[in-house]
């Protein structure tokens, strides 16, 4: 039952139009055969009639786009071999049966049908030779018709081969595109999420001791002025990744060695935070000290953001060749519908998610019975450690 529909398949299978390129082609070949034939073999002029017939059926499909491959080889190949056959002349006009069984194995679909065509044609063939009473030895063509049908078909899978390889390169291109489309909105929400967490501290901060305390007032606008100009450098330096640099180098985004800064910057906003930092996290370079320092300060950014009062406890070190980093708040018990289950929305938690798998690493937040923990594991490989001291 298989063989029956494999068989059917490959019969119904549709081939491909032959482009309007190859009628420069068609039209030379069925040219050069039909003048080179009356030229060392002259035949009658009935003959040659039905030569330049089946030399002008040649071009058709290159013409039409598209023609059945029977119809096709038929009405070169019978013209051809009733010509070759009647007085044993013209027989180089062969040349055209065999380019139609070529083009018709290299266009047509199906393997069993264009294998019939061959068979057909070299029977032809013979069937000329021996009409002719063996004016011309019918062997070279038979075995020329068959070469061309393991010509064409290896033309066809070749053809199959280039297609599947373009679809191939248009998924992976598409999904660099995805890609690099969710690696810019985590770059952009990491520091535009970071910035307007500690600018909005800042501002709260002001406005509540604005009548009371015109200078702590202005102490806060300063930093929260600051902040957003550091931020604009980061933005600008996130988006100048995204171009070609005129100078060749963009300056280094904050990895784990600026750990330390980040914690301070965020003290300064009021958060408590109570840090422990393996001196050895400082060295982790490349895509796991960015990871690093990216993730450490969305948590961050999430406390100041949902949970300003508590107090964090943020743990960075370094061991087994694993970065472990943990940052909890704590002072506020978390329920079901608690105000820090809004941190389980938006995209976060996602984005740390998705650095994290990027470098092998995990990530997991999560509700604690007084706040907020993030725990993130981020394995560090090869040249990772590439900063003094490292290994």
């Amino acid at each position: 039952m298989n063989l029956i529909e494999s068989v059917r398949d490959d019969v119904a299978r549709r081939g491909r139009p032959v482009g309007r390129r190859e009628v420069p082609v068609l039209a030379c070949i069925a040219i050069v055969a039909v003048v080179a034939a009356q030229w060392t073999e002259p035949g009658a002029t009935i003959d040659l009639l039905a030569l330049i017939g089946a030399g002008a059926v040649l071009v058709a499909p290159a013409v039409f786009g598209w023609v059945p491959g029977e119809t096709f080889v038929a009405a070169v190949a019978v013209p051809v071999c009733l010509a070759v056959g009647h007085e044993g002349h013209l027989e180089v006009s062969l040349f055209l049966v065999v380019t139609a069984c070529l083009y018709a194995a290299w266009y047509l679909g199906s393997v069993l049908r264009a294998a019939l065509i061959v068979v057909a044609c070299s029977v032809g063939i013979l069937g000329a030779a021996l009409a002719s009473d063996g004016g011309f030895s019918w062997l070279p063509w038979v075995a020329a018709v068959v070469l061309m049908f393991v010509v064409g078909r290896t033309l066809w899978r070749q053809d199959v081969l280039v297609r599947d390889l373009e679809a191939a390169r248009s998924a992976l291109a598409d999904q660099a595109v995805a890609d690099e489309r969710r690696r810019i909105a985590r770059e952009l929400h990491d520091v535009a999420g970071h910035t307007l967490a500690a600018v909005m501290l800042h501002v709260t901060g002001a406005r509540h001791v604005l009548r009371r305390d015109p200078d702590e007032a202005e102490r806060a606008l300063l930093d929260a002025e600051a902040v957003g100009r550091a931020s604009m450098d980061q933005i600008r330096a996130t988006v100048e990744t995204l171009r070609t640099s005129e100078r060749g180098v963009d300056p280094p985004p904050p990895e784990a060695d600026r750990l330390v800064d980040l914690i301070e910057e965020y003290r300064r906003t009021g958060l408590t935070i109570d840090a422990s930092i393996d001196p050895d996290v400082a060295d982790i370079g490349g895509a796991v000290g960015l990871a690093t320092h990216r993730i450490a300060r969305e948590a961050l950014a999430n406390v100041a953001r949902h949970a300003s009062t508590n107090r964090v406890e943020f743990v960075a070190v370094f061991d087994g060749g694993v970065v472990h980093l943990e940052i909890s708040d704590h002072g506020r018990t978390v329920g079901p519908s608690g105000s820090d289950a809004v941190r389980q929305g938006g995209f976060g938690l996602v984005g740390m998610g998705e650095r994290a798998r990027s470098l092998g690493g995990c990530v997991s937040a999560g509700p604690s019975a007084d706040g907020w923990r993030v725990d993130a594991l981020l394995p560090v490989v090869g040249g990772e450690r590439s900063r003094s001291g490292g290994a």
